[in-house]
């Protein structure tokens, strides 16, 4: 039997609602970052006008990331609609793209809080992103070039390079943190800092930080609340290091100074 009898072709319009749907949503949010450019540093009685634009431009984005596979359908038409026999190779990488990004996903939810107990931690995990974004675009070079039917399909496409880009981003990232703080030169360095400010994030899961300068840079550490509560804004602390795989350092304990009063009698002399 002939693909033309095994596949249905798709078809599309080019002025069709959903682009002209997408132009307006731009155009909205095009609107709404206008004065939130305006109004960002304002810290008077302005200071909430960015506030409904915000959560306006937030809604249109959240509509248009919705509708995505029909937006890029629509700009990129795929060869085919669907597929009534999908071949082994093309199903095989389906499943792979949806398992790596869960599995991703998974591995960085374990590891995000070793990046906050790193130093440039977020430098750390935006290269290991980009890392995993130069792999994604890699494979997708290859299956587009040896394995085109991969996304002749709509649905598996648009799976397919979900799966990859994200999927690989969030493994690498995680990946890296994991390499960087396990596989440490495992010698430790102690060094004084001064908590320049505390802060907890709300939701059902409280997190709790603790802000030091380190090289002239704000960076923020995720400690658990008894140490969160043991510790001032203006404390002496004394950090343990250790450093990473990849040369960051990454923190293993936050020891608190304790202040020793010395007390002296005087005698008088003169008596």
């Amino acid at each position: 039997m002939s693909n033309k009898k095994l596949n249905k072709p798709f078809k599309y319009n080019q002025s069709s609602e959903i682009r002209r749907d997408f132009y307006k949503r731009l155009l909205y949010i095009g609107i709404c970052i206008i004065p939130i450019i305006i109004f960002a540093n304002n810290k008077d009685e302005f200071r909430l006008v960015p506030l409904p634009f915000f959560l306006f431009g937030m809604y249109q984005l959240l509509q248009i990331i919705a509708f995505y596979q029909l937006i890029i359908d629509d700009f990129f038409p795929p060869t085919i609609a669907y597929e009534r026999k999908t071949k082994p190779f093309d199903k095989f990488v389906y499943y792979f793209s949806n398992t790596l990004f869960f599995v991703g996903l998974l591995s960085l939810i374990f590891e995000i809080r070793k990046f906050d107990n790193t130093i440039n931690g977020t430098k750390l995990f935006w290269i290991a992103g980009c890392v995993g974004i130069t792999f994604a675009i890699i494979l997708t070079v290859i299956l587009k070039t040896k394995f085109p039917s991969v996304y002749y399909e709509s649905k598996r496409r648009y799976t397919v390079h979900f799966g990859l880009f994200i999927g690989l981003f969030l493994f690498t990232t995680a990946l890296t943190g994991f390499v960087n703080h396990n596989y440490s030169d495992g010698i430790k360095t102690y060094k004084n800092y001064k908590i320049q400010r505390k802060g907890k994030s709300g939701g059902r899961s409280t997190e709790y930080y603790i802000y030091l300068s380190i090289n002239n840079n704000d960076e923020r550490f995720s400690i658990g609340k008894t140490r969160y509560d043991s510790f001032n804004e203006g404390d002496e602390i004394k950090l343990c290091t250790i450093k990473g795989k990849f040369g960051f350092e990454y923190v293993t304990e936050f020891n608190k100074i304790k202040c020793l009063q010395v007390t002296a009698t005087t005698t008088d002399l003169g008596n």
